[in-house]
């Protein structure tokens, strides 16, 4: 409509305003119902199935942590990109005199600064410009003349922007492990001692949710 009706303008300003609204309210919602939560994993590094020997104070287990790359909008990445968490280690430590394994449970977490404003390429561009003006003269036949000219250069570059990855201080706790019993792993999997000495173990970790 474009008849100026009493009001008309008016209306039509707000149908403006809202429609506007409305497409930065469905982009907005693209990217927030896109992208799931950033969600925290844990993953064992070890195989799974196979007897194992460690002398004391060797890793029994490792597992690493990490999460999603959160975007700017507290998500996570629409990429599936990571981020490191850190790691878990669990470390044999000895045997009791009950015949109990001893373990000490490793805790490192890394904080980072990380996200998808981190991982995009920042852009540099640099220009020069330079020009040259001279005479020329030629005695034999008289004659003069006047020579000029003009040069630019540019050069552009991409860079990451600043990541910061912060380890923090590892925090240690001791237990021990019942003679006859079996260690439930973080992730699912459980550790099954299959002979227990004072300079040694042997395991095997076993995946139940595979069987």
């Amino acid at each position: 409509m474009h008849g100026l009706v009493p009001g008309d303008g008016v209306v039509h300003i707000i149908l403006s305003m809202t429609a506007g609204w409305r497409v930065r309210a469905l982009v907005a919602s693209f990217f927030l119902v896109g992208c799931a939560q950033v969600e925290h994993r844990q993953q064992l590094a070890e195989s799974v199935g196979r007897a194992i020997t460690v002398p004391v104070g060797g890793a029994i287990a490792t597992i690493n942590k990490e999460k999603d790359l959160p975007n700017i909008f507290g998500r996570s990445d629409l990429y599936g990109r990571k981020v490191d968490s850190g790691f878990i280690k669990i470390v044999y430590k000895g045997r009791g005199n009950d015949g109990s394994v001893l373990i000490e449970q490793v805790d490192v977490d890394v904080r980072s600064n990380a996200s998808t404003l981190t991982r995009m390429p920042a852009t540099y561009s640099a220009s020069s410009q330079a020009s040259v003006v001279g005479n020329v003269q030629a005695d034999r036949y008289g004659g003069y003349g006047t020579v000029s000219g003009q040069g630019t250069s540019q050069a552009t570059g991409i860079a990451p922007h600043a990541e910061q990855n912060i380890v923090l201080p590892p925090t240690a706790t001791r237990f021990a492990v019942p003679k006859g019993k079996t260690l439930t792993l973080s992730t699912g999997q459980t550790i099954e001692f299959l002979n227990i000495e004072s300079h040694q173990v042997t395991y095997r970790i076993i995946d139940r949710n595979s069987r």
